[in-house]
């Protein structure tokens, strides 16, 4: 590796996920994205406000050099002026030095940079072997995967640069390593990285012959011819060519067995505890499949039985296979094995040469093949000369070779089909029935379908098991179909289609190769990310825990070949739905993908037929689509380029408004969706309106963390609508109890707003700081309030009645009461339902804290049954609480403790977490109160958790926060 020195302005460690580290450059200091603004430096999660602080990191962190600031501002800021762009960089730089603790950035007058250390290693030797896996182990998938900069085209251009550079520096890395492994003979090491490698680019030969070289020296020939085929099946499919000479070489030299296996040198890992010897994992979660099989097998008589395994591709359908095979040789039965694979349709015979190949090899082959005719043997001879002896030909039989199956002679072929079909027949014999398998039977020739077809409809005078696996069946497949028909007709036929794994399953399996390592949070997080499915679930235990989240080599090929084998319909439909999510709807879909209602449906049963796509059924008026698998989305969505994505996105965004705009509603659209699609598709402008819209809607259902959110994003993509936007998000962090920043928002809408919302931004600022038991900043916010106040009873009323409440709440009764009364009086004057209930509510407050219980009863009755019909969420809590205070002052305490439930049950759902929280403590009073002590610190436990979160900062308890009792 003395010739692989890491380029200036490399990558080092940032990414969508975590990049490998620079050929083995490992800099100290690792940065991954955790959200659109959230990141984490060298494990540690930090909190930045914009995309920009995040983009000028990783700028930083992968140029490895000082940057100028009019760089960074010319290339973060594009179209902004010179002021206005050195203005945000100096704000950003601020953030992120004090997200970062005031280390890692050195900022000078001209220059930023990024401070780290690093080390470096020679050459690709053993020794270097444990650096390059920890190299190849940081790699997490595509360099700050998702991320991009919507009005900076120059970045974008060099994020896409880095993502090549990352990908050729990975594949070195990989190279190396499968190398140094394969030199030391560790053949497990060596092939987990060649196919790593082999994952990051399916067209590179180089990787197809390590491989191939690897499993042959490892003991598993068939699995590198198979590697072999895979590479002639790819390259023919993706790019139209056939494989070099030297790739087509080694498949010959490993055909012919002159790449001995050197399994006496070979230095395996050792395997985990309770891992199968061998590598092979256990049978999980399909003992009852297997039951029926042997079961199956054992009532083969006189007639025979087609055992067929149906299901999707990772389903387990060939383990299942081996399993059955290894349980018919444990009874003494035959078994003669082929698998189909994909671009061999066209070779004729290709799974029955197979099988006679293997059946000829076996012990008896001759004796077995004694019984067959000799003209059908001769047939059988021509296809595979060199493994079944050719009888000696007689004056009636003997044919030219040239001939059979030729135009010569019209009954050739059906010779052959029978010669084949006894010759299989026979070697399967003995003295139990014998069983023939082709696994991947979808992808066999027709030949070879033909045979087993001749095979099938004889199988009522044939004692043998013809066990075949593929997957559903799709309207195309008619010979499969009259295959499947012809034995359920004789009823010789059983069916098996695997499901899933449940979660005791998997957590079988992850026991069986980790041992103790298996968690109960290990396999949760392998069961949602591989949702059962066993091909997933074995690959990721073969990886280890590290590839949890990533998808492992193995099972990305499946996946891209499934999504590569769509037609063009299918696959711009399939394009379409990657880019609307997981689930999507029928006339998003056609929207987006731009094909009409025709096409579209029939994309959509190919999609269904190839199972990487399932109808779940109607929402809203519309039928809506699933992916099979969350990865087969991740997999179409990535095969896409940036122009297309960005294409479909916005399609997908206008589907969605356009649904909106009607009333549709279709399948649950939402302005949250369209606000992401915009995003996607660059366009910020319209995506911070939609952020607004999403905002108001999550307001609407009392989502205050997912409204802060879509406000924030509105703000950050250049809203028009400052003032309001940051008045709104004043009152959300208020309920939320984030107050120090909900005084930030309200000063800033107080900086950009008009004159108008003076009064009601600075009644928010004053109710803030009456939370936080600030009177001083508290009345001078309400004094402001009530001087900007217009003209209204019912305006006026309310601010009176915030400032009865701070000056009772600061000990002054009598100031209280006189504005509480200022407040009935106004109230009542303007007839304003909402401010007559929050006096009543007030001076009911007051008089309880006198000992007035009847006056305030009364009152707050009064509030009570005006406040109950009114969508005021916050002010029906505050009377319910009060009452309930009253009542327990007065002896009710089975009536208080049912007001406080209901303030408590409506609270939870406003979403207030500060009086959430007073309301738990005044529950644990009532219930200490009546003796029970456990309901009593339940509650307790909850109001103390609560208040703890109050203000940001958790665990540290604010006397005056705790105080509040009520409002």
């Amino acid at each position: 590796m003395s010739d692989a020195t890491p380029r200036a302005g490399s990558p080092t460690a940032v990414s969508g996920h975590r990049p490998p580290e620079r050929a083995i450059s490992a800099r100290l200091l690792t940065i991954r994205l955790l959200g659109p603004v959230g990141i984490e430096v060298d494990a540690v999660p930090l909190a930045v406000d914009t995309r920009k602080a995040v983009a000028l990191l990783a700028y930083l962190a992968v140029t490895r050099r000082p940057a100028g600031r009019e760089t960074l501002a010319a290339l973060l800021w594009p179209e902004s002026d010179d002021a206005a762009a050195r203005g945000a960089l100096r704000r950003t730089l601020s953030v992120l030095n004090a997200a970062l603790g005031g280390t890692w950035l050195s900022i000078d007058r001209s220059t930023v940079a990024l401070g780290a250390t690093g080390v470096d290693a020679d050459h690709a030797c053993p020794r270097c072997l444990a650096a390059l896996d920890a190299a190849a182990a940081l790699d997490r998938g595509e360099f700050m995967a998702g991320f991009s900069l919507r009005d900076s085209e120059a970045f974008d251009e060099w994020l896409l640069a880095e993502r090549e550079a990352y990908r050729r520096e990975l594949a070195g890395v990989l190279e190396r390593l499968a190398r140094g492994r394969a030199a030391v003979a560790d053949w497990d090491g060596a092939l987990d990285a060649s196919r790593h490698w082999l994952a990051l680019d399916p067209l590179h030969e180089p990787a197809h012959r390590l491989q191939m070289l690897v499993l042959a020296r490892s003991g598993e020939p068939g699995a590198a011819v198979g590697q072999y085929r895979e590479c002639v099946r790819i390259l023919d499919t993706e790019l139209g060519v056939t494989p070099l000479r030297e790739t087509t070489e080694l498949y010959e030299e490993i055909r012919a067995g002159r790449i001995a296996p050197a399994a006496m040198l070979a230095v395996h890992r050792a395997p985990p505890a309770g891992q199968h010897a061998g590598g092979a994992s256990p049978l999980v979660g399909r003992r009852a499949e297997l039951d029926v099989l042997v079961a199956a097998y054992g009532s083969v008589g006189p007639s025979g039985r087609l055992l067929v395994v149906e299901g999707e591709p990772g389903i387990g359908k060939s383990r299942l296979a081996a399993a059955f095979a290894e349980a018919v040789r444990r009874l003494g039965g035959v078994v003669l094995e082929a698998r189909a694979y994909p671009g061999e349709e066209s070779i004729a015979f290709a799974a029955i040469t197979t099988l006679l190949r293997a059946g000829a090899e076996a012990p008896g082959a001759g004796n077995r093949l004694a019984g067959v005719a000799p003209e059908l043997l001769e047939s059988a001879a021509h296809l595979v000369p060199s493994s079944i002896p050719v009888p000696e030909a007689d004056p009636v039989h003997a044919r030219p070779m040239r001939d059979v199956g030729g135009a010569s002679d019209p009954f050739a072929r059906t010779r052959l089909i029978q010669g084949l079909a006894g010759a299989l027949s026979a070697l399967v014999q003995g003295p139990v029935p014998g069983v023939l398998i082709v696994d991947d039977c979808d992808w066999a020739d027709a030949s070879t379908v033909e045979v087993l077809a001749y095979l099938v409809r004889r199988l009522r005078d044939l004692p043998l098991s013809i066990l075949v696996t593929w997957r559903p069946l799709e309207p195309a497949d008619e010979e499969r179909r009259r295959l499947q028909a012809t034995a359920d007709h004789d009823g010789l036929l059983v069916r098996i289609a695997p499901a899933r794994l449940t979660r005791p399953d998997v957590g079988a399996l992850a026991t069986a190769a980790l041992g103790d390592a298996a968690t109960d949070a290990l396999v949760d997080a392998i069961f949602a990310d591989s949702e059962g499915l066993p091909l997933f679930v074995a690959e990721v235990l073969a990886a280890g825990p590290d590839a949890i989240g990533s998808i492992p080599g193995g099972v990305l090929a499946l996946l891209r070949n499934r999504v590569a084998s769509t037609g063009e319909v299918a696959g711009q439909v399939l394009a379409a739905a990657s880019v609307i999510g997981r689930s999507f709807a029928f006339e998003t879909v056609r929207a987006a993908s731009g094909r009409s209602e025709e096409e579209t449906i029939e994309g959509l049963e190919e999609l269904i037929a190839h199972g990487l796509i399932a109808e779940i059924g109607v929402s809203d008026g519309d039928v809506r689509f699933d992916f099979t698998h969350a990865r087969l989305r991740d997999v179409a969505y990535q095969s896409l380029g940036l122009v297309r994505r960005r294409l479909l996105h916005r399609r997908v965004a206008e589907a969605l408004q356009a649904a909106l705009a009607t009333g549709e509603g279709r399948a649950g659209a939402r302005w949250g969706q369209v606000a992401a699609h915009l995003d996607d598709a660059g366009r910020p402008k319209e995506a911070a309106e939609a952020h607004r819209r999403a905002g108001d809607d999550a307001l609407r259902m009392f989502a205050n963390h997912e409204a802060r959110e879509q406000f924030e994003a509105a703000l950050s993509l250049g809203h028009p609508a400052t003032a309001e936007l940051h008045e709104t998000l004043g009152d959300v962090l208020t309920l939320l109890g984030d107050y120090a920043g909900a005084i930030a928002h309200l000063e800033a809408a107080v900086a950009a707003g008009r004159s108008e919302r003076e009064s009601g931004v600075e009644r928010r600022l004053a109710l803030v700081y009456a939370r936080l038991g600030d009177w001083n900043r508290a009345a001078s916010h309400a004094a402001a309030a009530v001087a900007a106040a217009p003209p209204d009873d019912g305006v006026r009323s309310a601010l009176l009645a915030d400032r009865s409440v701070i000056l009772g709440r600061a000990g002054d009764a009598t100031g209280a009461a006189e504005a509480g009364h200022a407040a009935l009086e106004l109230a009542e004057r303007g007839g304003d339902a909402v401010a007559i209930a929050r006096a009543c509510q007030v001076l009911g407050s007051i008089a309880r804290s006198r000992g007035e219980l009847g006056t305030a009863r009364a009152l707050l009755e009064r509030a009570h049954a005006i406040s109950s019909d009114l969508p005021d969420l916050g002010l029906r809590i505050a009377v319910l609480n009060t009452l309930a205070l009253v009542e327990a002052a007065a002896g009710g305490r089975a009536h208080a403790l049912e007001l406080t439930g209901q303030a408590l049950e409506l609270c939870v759902r406003l979403g207030d977490r500060h009086r959430q929280a007073a309301l738990e403590n005044n529950l644990a009073d009532l219930h200490r109160a009546e003796g029970r002590e456990d309901e009593a610190m339940e509650h307790l436990k909850r109001a103390v958790a609560i208040f703890a979160e109050i203000e940001g900062r958790p665990g540290v308890l604010e006397p005056e926060i705790w105080k509040l009792v009520e409002w």
